[in-house]
Formats: structure tokens, sequence, C-alpha cells
């Protein structure tokens, strides 16, 4: 399945209200300061989900979305050697921002480019807005503690594939898709939980989860899903709040 905002409104379900997008009136307000148009895409997303609380929590550590007064388009004090980009999204803690090309901003869908403090060239990131700004909401309502039941497996002997053995993730049935070239992050939603495996991006431990998330806002589908993977006589510790 591909990563899109209906993947995140799917998860959110009832908790997802009206009010947490943005009007168009403020959207179009903000092209007219920035004297360039948003990409459908980022303009349905701000839309949608610009003001959710699930997702626009500060968070420090985690990719997140600007909010829509923050976006913005460099000037000559921004590190970056090239500044043609419109840069919406962040990693606060680590100065990390990710950008779309201006000259791009005209596609519907286009193509996501992140630069670092200590690297100030842009380099691909995802050559989908669309499955960026979905894969990096669910990253955020998986590891953030956004949902109000959660379990934590921390790195063990399990590889990727002991998990979905046990948990039962079917491909391409349960997984999302979220298109990263970093492949950092392995996601999946299976009966109302949503369950993110954060991986290692060496080749040598490419199936290695540094940790797993899983969450939902239905206590009883996660206490079955732990229920179920109880039986397996090898299971990892895990942490939760049931």
């Amino acid at each position: 399945m591909e990563a899109n905002i209906e993947a995140v409104l799917r998860i959110l379900g009832g908790h997802h209200k009206e009010s947490h997008g943005i009007s168009e009136a403020d959207i179009q307000a903000k092209e007219e300061s920035l004297g360039v148009p948003l990409p459908t895409v980022l303009r349905n997303y701000y839309k949608t989900l610009g003001r959710s609380p699930y997702i626009t929590q500060r968070c420090n550590n985690q990719y997140e979305p600007l909010p829509l007064q923050e976006v913005f388009i460099p000037d000559d004090t921004f590190f970056t050697t090239d500044k043609a980009f419109l840069v919406f999204y962040q990693v606060e803690e680590s100065v990390i921002y990710c950008g779309i090309r201006l000259q791009d901003l005209v596609l519907e869908d286009p193509t996501v480019y992140l630069c670092a403090w200590s690297s100030p060239d842009w380099q691909l990131d995802n050559r989908s807005l669309q499955r960026f700004l979905a894969g990096k909401a669910l990253v955020q309502l998986g590891v953030e503690d956004r949902l109000p039941y959660w379990a934590i497996f921390d790195e063990s002997m399990w590889s990727l594939s002991d998990y979905s053995r046990c948990m039962r993730l079917n491909e391409p049935e349960h997984v999302i898709d979220e298109g990263s070239e970093l492949n950092a992050w392995k996601i999946y939603v299976k009966d109302d939980v949503l369950s993110v495996f954060e991986l290692s991006i060496s080749e040598e431990e490419m199936d290695e989860p540094l940790a797993v998330y899983l969450t939902s806002f239905r206590r009883a589908g996660l206490e079955k899903l732990l229920n179920e993977m109880g039986k397996a006589a090898d299971l990892p510790p895990f942490r939760t709040n049931l």
C-alpha cells in the first residue's frame, strides 16, 4: 500500500477533526507572501492535517512539518549552497531541513530533498512528496506516543522477518510504502494497530530492527496482538502502557 494522506486518516479515524486543517484562505495568503504556489499534495496536506495535534507537536529528534507560517525560501544567510528550495520540514535537534526545488513547485507530487548542518548540499530523500508526508506522519504517530496505547520492543536478536512472521504481517496487504531513499523505517497497519520498525541503515544489518513501536487508539486491538505474539517462546521483552 502506498503511503498517502488517506492512510494517515485511516489510523486517526474519528479522532481526526475538520478543525485540524488549515483554511484555503490561509494557504493562499501564505502562497502570496512566498511569491510561489505550493504543490497540490502539500496544499492538501496542510488543508487536512496542518493543525493536527497528533502530527504537529514539537518532537525535536524526529522529522516534523514546519507550521505553515514558518515555511520559507532560504535567503543568503541560510547554510545550504543552493537556496532555490521551498523548506517545509525539519528535524530541529539535528538541524536537518527538507525542501522542494522551486522549479518543481508546479508539479503535483514533486521530489523531496534534505540537507543538514553538517552537509550543506541537498540530497535526494524521496521521489514522492505524497509518500514523504504520509510516511513521516506515520512514523511520528508510531514513535512519539501520540496514540493512547503502545508497546515498544528494544533492539534484540529478532530480525524483521521474525517479527513479521510472529505478527502475521503480509506484504503488500499490510505494509505501507513510505518510499524513502534511506530505508530507515518499515511501516505496517493491521487490525487498527500501527507497527513502525526502526531499521539499521548499514548494509550488514539491513534486517535488524533497532526498535519496534506498536501503537493504537484501540486497547483491545493492541492487547490481542501482544497476546498472539506472547505465544512465541523466545519473544523479546517489551515495554507497554497497557
